[in-house]
């Protein structure tokens, strides 16, 4: 029987078990936030799942700082408050508190990098890999990608929903724009250290309007309260387990395709799984003469944003086009004209893994102007889409079938 060929039947249970499961983790596990006992037991639990279905499941640990990738945002908070009562007694220390502002927000959040991580509390976080060996000779190999664990709650989101979050971030931005101006007049008028004068000095007092939404933005993040984390990303971490298992249940051995479910860890702390995973297995994606493939899916949620992303991190990172084009031609298969897009703000894991010289694409299903449930403690088992999990699930056979005959020599040649 080929992939594609699991029948309508097959398909539905493998859409009821996604949605069970998901339920099963949520109920069971509690909090999931990165390095967490709750995400760390959730992946205990599926690598227990993927053993049973696998020929072998690996599992490794990292560690990790939670608080530390929206700690950014308590620099922000804290140095911009501080720069409107500053600005009174010396403009100049203003550029400092926007450089301790925007420095740590630049490395840890535009670039990723663990800059804050040494100044935070470190725990045990892991990544889980079950492989569903081909039976023949191992030319090509099928990586599906999820993360497990789940975010702290956007606070503003959840209580105005996405203009109110979008609010707070561009108010931030126009009052670090508004003191950086006004700093900068005042140094040119007054001298860098001296009191400022009228009017420059009446502009400060108008400054101090500024304070709430800069206190507001130690909000940003709430860390009591974690999401329940089903749409992102319990969808994928199933959605790729579901795929190893529809194999497994109707007795398809690819000849020369091995298929791994790779279920991330710490994910919402900057994407820490993904890099410990292409630290701990440098070579895993360059063997001699195996193709491999790396497929990160992201909130499968909203089939009408089903989209694939060619650039990742904030829009840095390119993900592999003959990945994204391969993606592309089997989801017109069935139905969906996919459109390329960027993650401008944010990131998925197959940045990671694509900075880390992997072949990979990220295919997600959500509105960019989030919806309400998105890192909000509305993002529960029963707000999910089964069309949409039908839908990619179909697609995701396609594409274990197509990569399996062709590898990527379709998409290189056109």
């Amino acid at each position: 029987m080929k992939v594609t060929e699991i029948s309508a039947e097959e398909r539905e249970k493998s859409v009821s078990y996604i949605q069970d499961e998901i339920k099963n983790v949520i109920v069971e596990f509690g909090d999931r936030d990165p390095g967490s006992e709750g995400e760390n037991k959730a992946l205990d639990y599926m690598a227990g799942q993927l053993g049973e279905m696998c020929d072998r499941v690996d599992r490794d640990t990292f560690k990790v700082a939670p608080h530390a990738f929206f700690g950014w945002t308590y620099f922000v908070a804290v140095f911009m408050t501080l720069a409107v009562p500053i600005f009174f007694l010396s403009p100049v220390m203003v550029f400092v508190c926007i450089l301790f502002s925007l420095v740590p927000m630049i490395f840890q959040f535009v670039l990723y990098a663990p800059f804050l991580d040494p100044l935070f509390d470190q725990r045990d976080s892991g990544n889980v890999m079950g492989t569903y060996a081909c039976s023949g000779e191992l030319k090509r190999r099928i990586v599906i990608n999820g993360h497990s664990d789940a975010v702290y709650e956007w606070h503003w989101h959840y209580v105005g929903g996405y203009k109110m979050f979008l609010s707070s971030i561009i108010l931030v931005i126009i009052g670090v724009v508004y003191m950086f101006a006004i700093a900068l007049a005042a140094c040119i008028l007054s001298g860098p250290f001296g009191v400022p004068d009228a009017p420059v000095l009446w502009a400060g007092v108008a400054g101090v309007a500024f304070i709430p939404f800069f206190l507001a933005f130690w909000r940003f993040a709430d860390t009591r309260q974690v999401v329940p984390g089903a749409n992102d990303n319990l969808t994928a971490c199933y959605m790729a387990i579901a795929a190893v298992k529809a194999l497994k249940d109707n007795g398809i051995r690819l000849e020369n395709t091995e298929v791994v479910a790779l279920i991330t860890g710490s994910e919402e702390a900057g994407l820490r799984g993904a890099t410990a995973f292409v630290k701990q297995h440098p070579d895993y994606a360059r063997e001699e003469n195996v193709e491999t493939v790396f497929l990160t899916y992201e909130t499968l949620r909203e089939l009408e944003y089903l989209g694939i992303y060619d650039r990742d991190l904030n829009g840095t990172v390119k993900n592999d086009r003959a990945a994204c084009d391969l993606y592309q031609k089997c989801a017109a298969r069935h139905g969906m004209n996919l459109k390329f897009g960027s993650v401008f703000a944010g990131a998925t894991d197959a940045a990671a893994f694509s900075k880390g010289g992997y072949r990979a694409t990220s295919v997600a299903a959500m509105n960019p102007e989030v919806e309400k449930y998105y890192h909000t403690r509305l993002d529960n088992y029963d707000n999910l889409s089964p069309e949409c999990l039908a839908k990619v699930f179909d697609i995701t056979l396609e594409f274990i079938e197509e990569f399996d005959k062709h590898g990527f020599e379709i998409s290189e040649k056109e």
